[in-house]
């Protein structure tokens, strides 16, 4: 007896929701292999923007788009992607824009957690917690920045802060941890970027900066078939 073939509506949906998964994770394979034997510097670019473009696809295939949550969540994934393409330039003004770009990402991410509501408590408790941050910016990262980068760096370190503090205190009304580790992985992502820029150049930073980076967007886009 032959079995029931699947039918064909389920297996292309299957395929279109792991298709961005892979697309993301197959591209940031090849980037960190590239980064760490700098075979060529084309790759970065193609990679980079072809696991942006993962992200944003596995947006749309997971509905992220229908939801006021969701939307917030997805205007940061583009705001990101953005932001990747601008900091691919090593001049300053670029990387200047593309911090805002990353900082008004921020921002949409911190109104998606907002829009679940945020417990009190839980908020201010991540404000303790995450407090120590700042003494590592002052005394690590401030003193190689002058003028606006100064200024910048101040200003997205309260944003990424802000938005920590608002995912912990949305996780502690809505119990769902997937969204506060997604937040949690993007925070820390951001202190290699400023490690790699500011302070060392060497591959550790790209290989832990690039993995917590794309594994928190890949969290935010699936999140919506995610229920806890």
């Amino acid at each position: 007896m032959r079995a029931d073939p699947v039918p064909r509506s389920a297996s292309s949906h299957t395929v279109n929701t792991a298709t961005p998964v892979c697309l993301t994770a197959f591209s940031l394979v090849i980037l960190l292999v590239n980064e760490f034997f700098s075979y060529s510097k084309y790759v970065k670019p193609v990679t980079k923007t072809l696991a942006s473009l993962g992200f944003l696809y596995g947006g749309l295939s997971y509905g992220l788009v229908n939801s006021d949550q969701g939307s917030y969540v997805f205007i940061g994934l583009i705001l990101s992607a953005i932001g990747d393409v601008l900091l691919l330039s090593v001049k300053p003004h670029y990387f200047q824009l593309g911090a805002l770009f990353f900082l008004s990402a921020h921002l949409m991410y911190s109104g998606a957690f907002i829009s679940t509501g945020i417990s009190l408590k839980w908020f201010l408790m991540s404000v303790v917690v995450i407090a120590p941050a700042f003494f590592v910016v002052y005394r690590y990262i401030l003193p190689y920045t002058s003028g606006l980068m100064r200024k910048l760096v101040i200003t997205y370190t309260i944003a990424i802060s802000w938005m920590m503090a608002f995912a912990s205190g949305s996780y502690g009304c809505s119990g769902k941890a997937w969204l506060l580790a997604a937040a949690f992985f993007f925070y820390i992502s951001d202190l290699f970027v400023a490690r790699q820029r500011f302070i060392k150049r060497c591959f550790l930073n790209s290989l832990c900066g690039l993995t917590l980076y794309y594994s928190a967007q890949l969290m935010f886009a699936v999140s919506p078939a995610v229920d806890f």
